[in-house]
């Protein structure tokens, strides 16, 4: 069997469970955010190709930031930030996981499709971040990948056609990113989350 056809054959199958399959790729991405399994790219674009881009970007996003704030406090449930204290005191090293750094952290690696959703959870965890401020910069950094990967799926055939989209579209966005970054004072936009 083809690729495609492989993609027609179980989208098909998902779809064939009616409201159940938003519950199942919900679940799935709320696992994801404790325990990576599968790239969250390919899940916000099978979100995009079987809901379409606004069903898809509400089940992504809202299924990856509602799994994060789980993911955060299950991880500050265990203790993880005394757990790396004491490691790393051990080797004296003495960490420097400040909110500015934690922040720019999360906004920067969820824009990174090749690193997991779990790696900025666990360090957010390890810091002394509050659950405000966490789901707050977890919500916008999450947001414009979101939207890319889901687009993605959504418009995969356009995509498919037109390859050159391909390396566009991801360079324009990440520069529009990194531009608005720029231009936001991170001390004043934290200091009204504290």
């Amino acid at each position: 069997m083809e690729l495609l056809e492989q993609v027609t054959y179980y989208s098909e199958y998902v779809r064939g469970f009616g409201s159940g399959a938003m519950l199942i790729i919900s679940l799935s991405i709320i696992m994801q955010c404790h325990v990576p399994m599968i790239p969250f790219a390919i899940v916000a674009g099978v979100c995009g190709y079987l809901f379409g881009f606004q069903q898809g970007i509400i089940l992504s996003w809202g299924s990856v930031v509602i799994g994060s704030c789980i993911a955060f406090n299950v991880f500050n449930f265990f203790k993880l930030d005394k757990f790396t204290d004491n490691i790393l005191s051990r080797y004296q090293i003495l960490p420097k996981l400040t909110d500015k750094f934690v922040m720019g952290f999360i906004l920067v690696i969820h824009n990174i499709p090749a690193i997991p959703i779990a790696v900025p959870n666990i360090v957010a965890a390890m810091s002394k971040i509050s659950l405000s401020r966490f789901m707050t910069f977890t919500a916008v950094g999450l947001l414009v990948p979101c939207m890319l990967f889901t687009g993605f799926g959504a418009g995969i055939d356009a995509f498919l056609e037109n390859p050159g989209i391909l390396t566009f579209v991801p360079l324009l966005v990440t520069g529009v990113f990194l531009v608005l970054i720029k231009l936001i004072d991170v001390d004043k936009v934290l200091s009204r989350f504290g």
